[in-house]
């Protein structure tokens, strides 16, 4: 009876710790030819008037380029959510749902369905908020987890220290819509021009964790995931909340 009482408590410590989880959304629309101008105005004008920046919605609008969504738009929060405060039934104001189906829903050619990231602080360097509304540059790569293994999971905690070494400010996230995917995002507080220096990811590993040690644990990670996209994010002040 005891072993149950103690699973029990376990079980639900779990359950209220991951309700409590750090979350962000995104949302890819693809914008039909020649629709753009039109699109840009129904978003804009959407926003302006029923999701301002105090609002706990507010989104931020990011062009793609580069990967599977090139020239599409990313939608994703403003403000970071637990999976607490995602059960909260949100309530739209009188006129809110025509605006959309109007202005903005005529000018989809598709709308890829709404994915829910959660943010891993113990794979990352910065804080999932710490320069909210500030960048406007973003490096994001994606991983599909094909063998998930505690050994790739105890090398990814090593990172947070090499992304300190090279100056990096890496956020972490996982998703589990459709396969378990890990996405990196790398913001660039100088703009693109962060990319240029020639910086050897694998020889800072080694610096901090001995000669040959990111040749050997790279095997054990390449076993754990692919790499299977990598786009280039620029963030659209103008659609954007504000």
């Amino acid at each position: 009876m005891k072993k149950y009482f103690l699973f029990l408590t376990l079980l639900f410590t779990s359950i209220f710790t991951f309700a409590q989880k750090q979350t962000t959304s995104r949302t890819f629309h693809k914008i039909k030819m020649g629709h753009e101008a039109a699109y840009a105005n129904g978003v804009e004008k959407h926003n302006t008037k029923f999701n301002p920046i105090s609002n706990s919605r507010a989104v931020v609008i990011w062009n793609i380029t580069g990967g599977k969504h090139h020239g599409e738009i990313m939608i994703s929060d403003y403000n970071p959510r637990s999976f607490e405060e995602r059960d909260i039934p949100s309530t739209q104001q009188e006129g809110q749902s025509d605006s959309w189906n109007i202005n903005v829903v005529p000018h989809l050619e598709s709308t890829q369905k709404v994915e829910v990231l959660v943010f891993r602080p113990e794979f990352s360097n910065s804080k999932i908020d710490d320069d909210k509304g500030v960048i406007e540059k973003v490096l994001q790569t994606e991983y599909t987890v094909m063998n998930y293994s505690k050994a790739a999971n105890d090398i990814r905690m090593r990172f947070p220290k090499v992304f300190d070494k090279l100056g990096w400010k890496m956020k972490i996230f996982e998703t589990y819509t459709g396969e378990h995917r890990v996405i990196t995002s790398r913001r660039l507080p100088n703009g693109w021009k962060d990319l240029d220096a020639m910086q050897d990811f694998g020889a800072a590993y080694d610096e901090i964790y001995g000669k040959g040690a990111w040749d050997k644990d790279q095997v054990v990670l390449n076993n754990y995931w692919s790499r299977t996209d990598r786009w280039m994010m620029t963030r659209n002040k103008a659609l954007s909340s504000k």
